[in-house]
């Protein structure tokens, strides 16, 4: 009886690594999603690799192209066959390819590739099937890799790219993948090699950032905020627990701290005049060219968004103070981007300052926690 119960609990413990393991999920990341590629070389980086079921050598060099609306599949030169899709597979616990497009530069990816035909069959769709730990690092990297030498940092960033995958994942799920690698998902261009980024991004596994009521929350983020961060209703309208305004004072003296733009004097005088603002009068002529926000930020000039300012003039933030320059007026400007959650030069001084990444968060995200959605 003592030997079927050993033998009972050690399978138990295998069921339980298993189901463990099984969890792990992957995440599917359309590559070069803003560009038509129609032929790709593919090869080995590190470890082992299958291409459609058939081992690869490190040194061979993996073709696929389009030829009568299929995917054309060579190594080293040889056909191998037509497919409606090629699966790069990775043989081992580690490893890493190389993709390199005909018309595109190379880069590096983690896992694995699949590779399909668009729907018009006139360009290739390229998916990475890579483990959500590998993609976030991939992201820091891409993203804020040369932000930083600083591993809490790195773990600050991880967190917020983590929270957007949650609330993200399934942004292109109808058409076949999770997320795409550009801007309008997240900034996605390499696997990570930096080691303070993976250490990071590894340190933090499976840490989210939640608000009073548990919730995943959007992680916004800018590049400086000129001193002091904005409230989200002030530039979308909506109020939103913990994206208040904040006095930002580790975002000065950074390298997106300051700018200035000279304007025509007559063309910014005239945007207003067409907005509706009388700028005959004399009241109003001098806030227009004396406007200040010297004793903290604003959100409108004469009823006029200051967002909407700077889309106009192509301004780096809404933070700015107006002065006249001649036959021009100067703006002199703080902080870059639209203000609202973190700063990432200011959580880049928080930390080289000395402050723990848990203190960067709560800093710029108010009334939030740290939560260990693994746990």
């Amino acid at each position: 009886m003592r030997k079927y119960f050993f033998v009972l609990i050690g399978l138990c413990q295998f069921l339980l690594f298993s189901c463990k393991a099984d969890t792990v999920e992957n995440v599917r990341v359309r590559l070069y999603a803003e560009s038509n590629i129609n032929e790709v070389t593919l090869s080995s980086s590190f470890g082992d690799y299958s291409v459609n079921n058939q081992k690869i050598k490190k040194q061979d060099k993996v073709k696929v192209s389009i030829s009568n609306s299929k995917l054309l599949l060579k190594i080293n030169e040889e056909v191998i066959g037509s497919y409606d899709t090629v699966n790069l597979v990775s043989e081992d616990l580690k490893c890493f390819f190389q993709i390199s497009p005909s018309n595109n530069k190379a880069r590096r990816y983690d896992n694995n590739l699949e590779i399909t035909l668009s729907k018009d069959k006139k360009s290739l769709m390229i998916i990475n099937v890579v483990s959500q730990d590998n993609y976030i690092a991939g992201v820091v990297q891409s993203e804020a890799g040369g932000a930083s030498d600083n591993v809490e940092f790195f773990k600050v960033q991880a967190i917020c790219c983590r929270n957007y995958m949650m609330r993200n994942i399934n942004k292109h799920k109808k058409d076949g993948y999770n997320l795409c690698d550009c801007v309008n998902c997240q900034v996605y261009f390499s696997r990570a090699n930096k080691q303070q980024v993976i250490e990071g991004a590894a340190k933090s596994t499976g840490e989210v950032i939640v608000d009073n009521n548990g919730n995943i929350i959007e992680t916004l983020f800018h590049s400086n905020s000129g001193g002091q961060t904005m409230d989200a209703k002030d530039v979308w309208t909506n109020d939103i627990s913990y994206l208040k305004s904040v006095v930002d004072s580790f975002s000065i003296g950074q390298p997106n701290y300051i700018w200035e733009k000279e304007i025509k004097e007559k063309e910014w005088l005239n945007y207003f005049k067409e907005k509706g603002v009388d700028i005959k009068n004399y009241n109003n002529k001098q806030e227009l060219l004396n406007f200040s926000q010297d004793e903290g930020r604003k959100i409108k000039i004469f009823n006029i968004p200051l967002t909407q300012i700077r889309k106009d003039f192509k301004l780096k933030s809404t933070y700015f103070t107006v002065v006249p320059w001649g036959s021009n007026v100067k703006l002199k400007g703080k902080g870059y981007g639209h203000g609202v959650g973190m700063s990432q030069e200011g959580a880049a001084k928080m930390c080289e300052d000395g402050y723990e990444y848990w203190q960067v968060i709560e800093h710029y995200y108010t009334g939030v926690k740290i939560k260990n959605i693994n746990k």
